[in-house]
């Protein structure tokens, strides 16, 4: 039996595959080395196939050559590429987060080797950046990439991607949330610490006898992760208005990309 395939079904799947190819490389939770490779390329295969009828055989460029067609996709790719990358600063803004709060408590020499990156990272960064990816999954953030691929279709044509100013100015307004991020989650522990530092230095000029190292370090961790305790009740809430904005952010990418 022959079976064939019109050229404009498969390069629209192209188009798609690489979309999501380059968000596969990219995006966090997708790109982490926890996910076997093969079942991010299955994965990729799939939804394209899936989400291919989402662009019109009318919006392909006409007259399409092979030296084309190879920068239309490689185009393509970029722009997955750099959705990943906006949806990886908000993870970026957790992990600085607990860079901060273990500098603070005195776990900065304390690294762990982080699965998915296999970097080291204080071991309060390992905690906030799951946390985050836990919530995130928890809110179907992991479908916002899928949801933002179908709809820059209607927004941005094949090709289309353009690396211009509006594009820039989103580039630098998302790496400006990273410190935004991190500061906002790590600022009680901040401020606690930060007193406690103040107390602890009061009490060593006016009672000089007292060993600041043996006291001053228990009531640091102490009021530390009882700050910890206080302000990740309301970490989940904060998170989700994180994610929320991050959705938009993907959803309107595209209109500046165009």
């Amino acid at each position: 039996m022959d079976i064939s395939f019109p050229i404009a079904e498969v390069v629209r799947f192209a188009i798609v595959l690489a979309r999501l190819g380059g968000i596969m490389v990219s995006a966090p939770f997708f790109s982490g080395g926890s996910i076997p490779v093969t079942i991010r390329v299955a994965f990729s295969l799939l939804a394209a196939w899936v989400l291919a009828p989402s662009l019109p055989l009318g919006s392909l460029p006409a007259g399409l050559s092979l030296g084309s067609l190879t920068g239309t996709i490689l185009m393509e790719v970029v722009f997955g590429l750099v959705l990943g990358f906006v949806a990886n600063c908000v993870f970026a803004g957790l992990q600085f987060a607990g860079q901060i709060i273990s500098f603070q408590m005195g776990f900065s020499v304390i690294n762990l080797i982080d699965p998915q990156t296999e970097v080291d990272m204080p071991v309060f960064s390992f905690f906030a950046n799951y946390v985050g990816i836990l919530l995130f999954l928890l809110v179907n953030g992991h479908h916002w990439f899928l949801l933002a691929v179908h709809d820059s279709f209607g927004v941005l044509p094949v090709g289309g991607f353009v690396i211009g100013g509006a594009l820039v100015e989103q580039f630098v307004g998302m790496t400006a949330t990273i410190f935004a991020i991190g500061v906002k989650i790590a600022g009680p522990v901040i401020i606690v610490t930060t007193i406690v530092d103040i107390v602890i230095g009061i009490i060593g000029r006016t009672a000089p006898q007292i060993n600041l190292l043996v006291v001053g370090m228990p009531l640091k961790l102490l009021a530390g992760f009882a700050c910890l305790s206080f302000s990740f009740y309301f970490l989940p809430r904060q998170l989700e208005g994180v994610f929320l904005s991050l959705s938009r952010t993907l959803h309107a990418l595209a209109s500046g990309a165009s």
